[in-house]
């Protein structure tokens, strides 16, 4: 928001809208809409531009885009790539049928814990909250845990040994 001119601001830093293609660089300090960046307006008539009459603009290290029109952005799975100044990480599921089973995205599933796994550093996680949940049944014989990528696959580790820990508190009734 910007308070001074009582209007609501959207902006996006520069690197990104020029990786994304949202903009593109003319020339020195010039700059273009680019293909994966599209202007669409809310009716049949040209709404009144921003003051300075653009509805986009460069300003500094930002991309600033106008609120009185529509922003669609496209081609996002395919324009991005992630940089390698990040360590690649990728989520990985824990299932196991010894907890209840609970609501998770509109189905119902097993599902433990999401964890972020970093595949060239993480030799270990710890969960800073451990979750407890209620167990199925009073007698547990056999325990049965996955490991799952996103679509499902189950994951394939590198050669050694994965060890998974389940902690049980017994709930002590007074």
């Amino acid at each position: 928001m910007d308070y001074q001119r009582q209007v609501a601001r959207v902006s996006w830093g520069k690197g990104l809208a020029l990786k994304m293609g949202w903009i593109e660089q003319v020339s020195t300090g010039q700059y273009r809409l680019g293909p994966n960046l599209l202007q669409e307006f809310h009716s049949d008539t040209i709404p009144t531009p921003v003051p300075g009459g653009v509805f986009w603009k460069v300003d500094g290290t930002y991309l600033v885009l106008s609120v009185t029109c529509n922003w669609r952005f496209v081609n996002l799975n395919d324009t991005f790539r992630p940089s390698t100044g990040f360590p690649s990480t990728r989520p990985l599921h824990v299932y196991c049928d010894v907890g209840t089973s609970s609501m998770v995205g509109g189905r119902i599933t097993d599902l433990l814990r999401e964890i972020k796994y970093h595949p060239q550093n993480t030799t270990h996680f710890e969960p800073r909250h451990i979750q407890y949940v209620p167990v199925r049944n009073e007698a547990v014989e056999i325990v049965e845990t996955q490991m799952a990528e996103t679509n499902g696959d189950l994951v394939k580790f590198r050669e050694g040994h994965t060890l998974l820990t389940l902690h049980f508190k017994r709930e002590v009734v007074v």
